[in-house]
C-alpha cells in the first residue's frame, strides 16, 4: 500500500481532531430540506432516533435526485430506495457494490474482480452521480468507497429529465458528507477475512466560532485479501471540503476528493464452466488464472465548487461546478480453452492491455422557488446543465497478434502459479481522444389543483454530440472518425400523485430518456434515437409518524428504435462501405417492486424489498439474458432493552430466483444455455455499544457459505463467508 500518503492522511485527521478545542455535541435538529443540496425550506418535523448512537435518515426527508422539487420519497411520483449512513455502518457497507446488493430491484453481477456490472428493470445501469452531478466515464469508474457518502439515493425507470442520454433502468446518486457548524470527530479501525484490514477517520471543524465557515475531512485506507489466489487490492479514499456563509442568503462550497485502487492478479474473463469432455469443471473457488505481473490500476480526483443563493423567503439559485480526471491502466490476461480434468492440459493465457485518462466536465445551475396561482402555491425549477467528457487513449504494440503476440499455455491448472513470462509491451506514439458534449435545458414544475393533487411536469431540451480525433505515431492529427449528433432531443415528464388520506397516496408516471446510435438506414440517413421509456403506477405510504415507508409500484420499461441489421439489403451496402440497419422494438419488460423500510420502533428497524421483472429481448439482443426475475432483498435490525440495551443484532437475506445464461462456450455443442437454481444468501451483524462513544461492530457475509455463480455468461464465484470486526469511536 502507498503507506506514507495513508499514513500522512490518517495522522492529518488526528491531528485536527487534537487541536481543536473540543465543543458541545450538536443537540438533535429538525430534518430540514437542504439549500446545498436540493431547493426548497421546507421542514420536516422527526423525533431524533438512533442506532447505537448514529443519526439515521427518514423516508419524509425531501430529496432531489428525480426532478430537483423538494420532495419525499412519498411525493415522488418514481420508486425510489435510500440506503442512510447508519445502515451503512450497522451492516458494514464498505463500497458501492455492498450497497447495491441490498437495494430493492437492483442486480449485481460481476464479469471478473474488477467489473461489476448492475442491473434493474432488465437494464444496466450507467448512470452514477456525487450530489447530482454526473461522475461514470465507463472506464475509470470505481467502486465508489462509501466512507465519502452519507447516503446512496437510487431512483429505478427512465431518468432523462436531469441526465439527459442513458439508459431506462435507474440513476445512483451518492451524497457527499458535508461540513456541520460544531465539532465532530469519528474513526473507525476494521479487520476480516483474508486480510482485510480497513481504517477511516472523519472530522468536522469549525473554522470560526459561529460555524459560519467550516470544513470536514474524511479518509480510508483499506488493503484486503481475496478467497482467489494472489488477488488482493489497497485502496485510499479522502474528501477534504469547506463551505462558508458569505450572508445569511449565500454559501459557498468547495471541496477535493481523490480515490484509488490498485489491485495484485486481478482477474479478467471467465472461470471455466465445462471441462474437455463436456462435463462440469468444478474448478475451486479459489481459481485464479491471472499471473502475478497482472494489474488494472484506477483512480479518480473531483475538484467541485457549489454557490447557494436564498432570493427571498421563496426562491433559491444554486449552481454547482465539477471537473473529474481519472486514469486507468490494465495489463491483464483470460483463460481459454477447456481443462482436461486427467492431466491438467487444455488451458492457455492471452492478454490484453489498456490505459485510459478521463476529463469530465460538469456544470449545473438552476434556479428554485415557489409561485402563487389560483389562490395556491406551486413549486417550479428552471435550469440548466452541461457534460463534457475527454478520454484520451494512446495505443499500443498489439499482444493479440502480430510482432508482440502473447500466448501462455498452462502446462496444469491445477499447479499454476501465477508464473509466466510477462508480455512486450511498446506504444507506437499514436493516440486518440473520445470527444462527448452533452448540454440541456430543463423545466419541472410540481402543480396543486387541490391539497390532495399534485401534478409533477416537466420536459427537457437536448444537444449531444461526440467524435474521435485520432493521432498517428508522430502524434500528427490524422482524421476524426465517428462524428455524430442530436440536436434539440425533447425528453418529457409527467406524473401525479394523489393523497388518498395522511397515510395513503396513489401515483403514475411517465418518463423516458434517450440513447444516441450512430447507425444508418439502407437510404443513408441516420437513425433516431433510441428511446428508453418507464410507465409506472402504485401506492405509497407513511407509518410511525412518516418514520416507516410502504411503496408498491407496477411498471413497464422498454427501448423503442434499437438498431438490428437490416435483412432486405446485402451486408456493406451503403456508400461508404457500412451495412444498412432498422429500429425495432428492443428490450422491454414489465414487472412490479414492493418496498417497506423503516423504523418499526424505537430501535427496531426493517428493510423488505421484493421485485418481479419479466423481460423480453430481441433475438439479436440477448446480452444480460441472466438477470434473475425475482429479487427480494430484507434487513432488519434490534436494539435489545433492559439489561441488553447496549447491543443490537441484525439479519439480511439476499434471495433471487432462477436464471438462465445464454451463448455459453461448450466444448462439443459449440455454445448451450444454462441455469442456476434460486438460491439465498444470509448475512448477520451484529453492534455493541460500549459507551456513547465507542462501538463495536461485527458482519458476517454469506454466512452459510453458499457456493453460487456471480454471473453466468462470464462464469465468475461469488463470495464465500467472510467476516469484518469493526471499533468505531466518534466524538
Amino acid at each position: 500500500m502507498k503507506q506514507t500518503r495513508v499514513t500522512s492522511l490518517l495522522c492529518l485527521a488526528a491531528l485536527l481532531a487534537a487541536s481543536t478545542p473540543p465543543l458541545r455535541a450538536q443537540a438533535a435538529t429538525d430534518i430540514a430540506y437542504d439549500a446545498a443540496s436540493g431547493t426548497g425550506r421546507e421542514v420536516v418535523k422527526l423525533d431524533d432516533f438512533h442506532v447505537n448512537g448514529a443519526n439515521t435518515y427518514s423516508p419524509a426527508t425531501p430529496t432531489v435526485v428525480a426532478t430537483k422539487l423538494p420532495l419525499s420519497v412519498r411525493q415522488t411520483p418514481q420508486s425510489i430506495s435510500v440506503i442512510d449512513r447508519a445502515r451503512l455502518d450497522v451492516e458494514s457497507l464498505f463500497s458501492v457494490d455492498d450497497v447495491l446488493k441490498n437495494v430493492t430491484g437492483v442486480h449485481v453481477a460481476f464479469y471478473d474482480t474488477q467489473r461489476p456490472l448492475y442491473f434493474a428493470r432488465g437494464f444496466q445501469i450507467t448512470e452514477f452521480q456525487v450530489d447530482g452531478m454526473p461522475t461514470y466515464s465507463g472506464s475509470t469508474n470505481q467502486e465508489y468507497d462509501t466512507a465519502l457518502y452519507e447516503r446512496v439515493e437510487i431512483v429505478r425507470g427512465a431518468h432523462g429529465l436531469l441526465t439527459g442520454a442513458g439508459i431506462p433502468s435507474a440513476v445512483v446518486n451518492l451524497q457527499r458528507k458535508r461540513p456541520g457548524k460544531q465539532f465532530a470527530a469519528a474513526f473507525n479501525a476494521t479487520a476480516g477475512t483474508w486480510d482485510h484490514y480497513r481504517s477511516e477517520a472523519d472530522v468536522t471543524v469549525p473554522l470560526t466560532g459561529d460555524g459560519r465557515v467550516r470544513s470536514r475531512f474524511v479518509a480510508t485506507a483499506q488493503s484486503r485479501g481475496s478467497f482467489r489466489d494472489r488477488y488482493e487490492e489497497e485502496k485510499i479514499a479522502w474528501l477534504a471540503t469547506t463551505e462558508a456563509d458569505l450572508t445569511a442568503s449565500t454559501t459557498l462550497g468547495a471541496g477535493y476528493q481523490f480515490q484509488d485502487n490498485d489491485p495484485t492478479a486481478p482477474m479478467w474473463g471467465v472461470i471455466p464452466r465445462f471441462a474437455a469432455d463436456g462435463s462440469l469443471a468444478l474448478l475451486p473457488r479459489a481459481t485464479n488464472f491471472s499471473t502475478n505481473w497482472t494489474e488494472w490500476q484506477r483512480d479518480s480526483a473531483t475538484a467541485f465548487l457549489t454557490l447557494t443563493q436564498k432570493l427571498g423567503e421563496n426562491w433559491l439559485f444554486r449552481a454547482a461546478y465539477n471537473r473529474t480526471e481519472g486514469s486507468t491502466f490494465s495489463l491483464r490476461v483470460y483463460a481459454s480453452g477447456f481443462p482436461n480434468l486427467t492431466t491438467g492440459a487444455g488451458l492457455w493465457l492471452l492478454a490484453g492491455v489498456g490505459e485510459t485518462e478521463d476529463t469530465r466536465d460538469s456544470l449545473d445551475a438552476y434556479l428554485a422557488g415557489k409561485i402563487s396561482a389560483f389562490g395556491r402555491d406551486h413549486d417550479l425549477v428552471l435550469g440548466w446543465n452541461l457534460n463534457n467528457l475527454e478520454s484520451w487513449s494512446p495505443t499500443y504494440a498489439s499482444i493479440t497478434g502480430g510482432t508482440y503476440f502473447w500466448r501462455y499455455d498452462i502446462p496444469d491448472y491445477r499447479t499454476f502459479d501465477g508464473t509466466a513470462p510477462k508480455p512486450t509491451l511498446l506504444k507506437t506514439g499514436a493516440s486518440r481522444i473520445a470527444i462527448t458534449d452533452q448540454s440541456g435545458f430543463y423545466a419541472t414544475a410540481r402543480l396543486r389543483p387541490t391539497d390532495a393533487l399534485s401534478l409533477i411536469l416537466g420536459a427537457r431540451l437536448s444537444s449531444w454530440e461526440t467524435r474521435t480525433d485520432n493521432y498517428g505515431t508522430t502524434g500528427a492529427y490524422t482524421a476524426t472518425t465517428g462524428a455524430y449528433k442530436v440536436q434539440d432531443e425533447v425528453t418529457p415528464y409527467v406524473g401525479a400523485v394523489f393523497d388518498l388520506n395522511e397515510t395513503w397516496s396513489a401515483y403514475a408516471s411517465y418518463t423516458d430518456i434517450f440513447r444516441p446510435q450512430n447507425y444508418k438506414d439502407k437510404d443513408n440517413d441516420l437513425l433516431s434515437p433510441v428511446l428508453g421509456t418507464n410507465l409506472e403506477a402504485g401506492l405509497k405510504a407513511e407509518f410511525f409518524a412518516k418514520r416507516f415507508q410502504v411503496s408498491f409500484g407496477v411498471f413497464e420499461t422498454k427501448q423503442d428504435n434499437y438498431a438490428v441489421r437490416d435483412a432486405s439489403v446485402p451486408d456493406n451496402s451503403l456508400p461508404d462501405g457500412s451495412s444498412a440497419y432498422i429500429g425495432v422494438d428492443g428490450t422491454a419488460s414489465k414487472g412490479f417492486e414492493l418496498e417497506l423500510t423503516g423504523f418499526i420502533r424505537p430501535g427496531w428497524t426493517a428493510s423488505l424489498g421484493y421485485s418481479h421483472v419479466n423481460t423480453r429481448r430481441h433475438a439479436l439482443d440477448l446480452t444480460y439474458a441472466n438477470v434473475p426475475e425475482h429479487l427480494l432483498r430484507f434487513h432488519t435490525n434490534y436494539q435489545f432493552t433492559g439489561a441488553l440495551e447496549r447491543l443490537s443484532a441484525g439479519i439480511g437475506v439476499n434471495w433471487q430466483g432462477e436464471q438462465s445464461g445464454v451463448g455459453i462456450n461448450h466444448p462439443t455443442l459449440g455454445t448451450t444455455t444454462v441455469t442456476q437454481e434460486a438460491f439465498a444468501l444470509v448475512n448477520l451483524n451484529a453492534s455493541y455499544r460500549f459507551s456513547p462513544n465507542l462501538t463495536l461492530t461485527a458482519s458476517l457475509r454469506n454466512a452459510l457459505d453458499k457456493t453460487y455463480w456471480a454471473t453466468l455468461d462470464y462464469p465468475n464465484y461469488g463470495e464465500p463467508r467472510a467476516a469484518t470486526v469493526s471499533l468505531r469511536w466518534r466524538y
